[in-house]
């Protein structure tokens, strides 16, 4: 196998990650997430070692699309990531504003504790 044919492979198997991660996003599946990222992150060490093996000009035109595609794929992951991380702070904004208000209320009904504290003069 070249290192070309190789390179693709590698891409094949990031596409395919990219996609399940994806997919584990939409389920709120963050294990399974990091262990999409796990593999890519073993994965991009042998893609750099064949870039360096493959660096003629016809090879690097012939990966475009395929780059140009996976590009597109984990750009389409960080906004699904960006939109649950926008809604898990507005939840986070909703418990707070629910735990000020109980608060306040616990407040309200429940007197002070007296201070144990007495003066003596």
């Amino acid at each position: 196998m070249t290192p070309l044919e190789e390179l693709r492979a590698l891409y094949e198997q990031w596409r395919v990650l990219t996609e399940e991660e994806g997919a584990a996003i939409d389920r709120e599946d963050w294990t399974q997430v990091a262990h999409c990222q796990a593999a890519k992150n073993r994965l991009q060490a042998h893609i750099v070692d064949l870039s360096d093996l493959s660096r003629a000009e016809a090879s690097q035109s012939q990966l475009r699309p395929v780059l140009e595609a996976l590009l597109k794929l984990e750009h389409a992951n960080q906004e699904r990531l960006a939109k649950h991380r926008q809604h898990a702070e507005a939840q986070q904004e909703d418990l707070n504003r629910s735990s000020r208000h109980l608060r306040k209320l616990h407040q309200s009904y429940v007197p002070p504790a007296r201070a144990h504290w007495q003066s003596y003069s």
